[in-house]
């Protein structure tokens, strides 16, 4: 799932749960997950080549 348009729409998520072949790797907000530039979620984003409509767009979100 590396698509633009999905992420977009998941970073207005209050959580996101990011798994791998069904194991849990990370479960928190999608701003606290992009703070992280370890995260898979992070690396997810990046890959998009979205990751400063993303950033924004989960900063907005925070902050309603």
């Amino acid at each position: 799932m590396d698509s633009p348009d999905r992420l977009r729409t998941i970073i207005d998520y209050d959580k996101v749960l990011v798994l791998d072949h069904g194991v849990v790797l990370e479960y928190d907000t999608p701003l606290n997950l992009l703070a992280n530039e370890k995260s898979s979620f992070f690396a997810l984003c990046e890959k998009s080549g979205e990751m400063e409509t993303l950033k924004e767009m989960a900063e907005k979100k925070a902050q309603a």
